[in-house]
């Protein structure tokens, strides 16, 4: 039986524009952790919140509560640890502990909600199409500017492709690299190498047929606004970002 996990990596230091302070971001994470408890990802699903710890013990103790508890497809784990590489090192982190647990891994930031019965399946379903297909992605794919990669770095791959497109050595090596508070720079870079790797093993990315790129609430994201094609209008928004 296949085996998938949701890998959400949580911050709770400074963000980046005022609508995710810490406080924020917490009261949008219990509405998105009670999401992942009742939601049906029509596959077996386990949750794992990375909490990528900046000493803010009120977050961190409310993180806590919720490790072990059952959801309608699985169950949720808190892992902790040091604030190095952001979501990259998050991902990067569960990965090289659990790789041996599971068959599917969708990575995932904190401030995105998806509240679609079926969409996990739906992904692993998309992904096994075709052996060339590295990963789905669930954000807009850029590379007018940068060189081709998912936003966020959030969607869905498999164990055997995440290995073949980077190896365990990069993936470890990668990891040990990465510094406490990086830059947003260096975090840009990051984003983009995460998916980008997947050209180099001759793998591609691409989004979901049926599923918009963009989040319900796009207009209130100017890097999404940004992306909107008019082929986006018939196809169903499955996520939201932020309040």
């Amino acid at each position: 039986m296949d085996r998938c996990v949701k890998i959400i990596c949580c911050y709770f230091g400074d963000r980046r524009n005022i609508h995710n302070t810490p406080a924020n971001i917490i009261d949008f994470i219990k509405i998105n952790i009670e999401n992942e408890i009742n939601i049906d990802n029509g596959i077996n699903t386990d949750v794992i919140l990375v909490n990528n710890d900046v000493g803010n013990i009120e977050a961190n103790e409310f993180l806590n509560t919720y490790d072990g508890l059952k959801t309608k497809n699985g169950k949720i784990i808190v892992e902790a640890r040091e604030n190095k590489g952001g979501s990259f090192g998050s991902y990067y982190y569960s990965f090289l502990k659990y790789k041996d647990d599971y068959d599917y891994w969708f990575f995932c930031e904190d401030d995105v909600l998806i509240y679609e019965d079926g969409y996990m399946k739906e992904f692993v379903n998309h992904l096994n199409t075709s052996p060339e297909l590295g990963f789905v992605a669930l954000a807009p794919m850029s590379s007018s500017t940068y060189p081709t990669h998912s936003g966020g770095g959030c969607g869905l791959t498999s164990t055997e492709k995440f290995i073949n497109s980077r190896g365990i050595e990069y993936i470890t090596n990668t990891l040990n690299s990465f510094s406490p508070n990086l830059s947003y720079g260096e975090l840009e870079a990051n984003e983009v190498s995460f998916t980008n790797l997947y050209y180099s093993k001759n793998y591609h990315i691409s989004n979901h047929p049926n599923f918009s790129p963009l989040c319900s609430n796009f207009n209130l994201h100017g890097g999404q606004k940004s992306h909107y094609k008019p082929e986006y209008a018939n196809l169903k928004f499955i996520y939201k970002v932020g309040f």
